[in-house]
């Protein structure tokens, strides 16, 4: 069952980012869909952070 549907949750129980990514993906149904490895959740964050990054610099340089 996925941390947000259980009573820790709601004592602001901390969540790493992989947990994160796996319950946007599953649209919070599962936060073990990608494993326990925080290396997960950092690589997808850092990938969108990127692409938003290059979207901005190809606006910038192409005006």
């Amino acid at each position: 069952m996925a941390k947000i549907f259980t009573a820790e949750f709601n004592q602001f129980e901390t969540i790493n980012a992989t947990q994160a990514w796996s319950l946007f993906f599953t649209i919070s149904a599962s936060d073990r869909l990608l494993g326990d490895n925080p290396a997960v959740g950092r690589y997808l964050t850092l990938a969108l952070f990127s692409a938003v990054l290059t979207g901005i610099l190809n606006v910038l340089v192409a005006s």
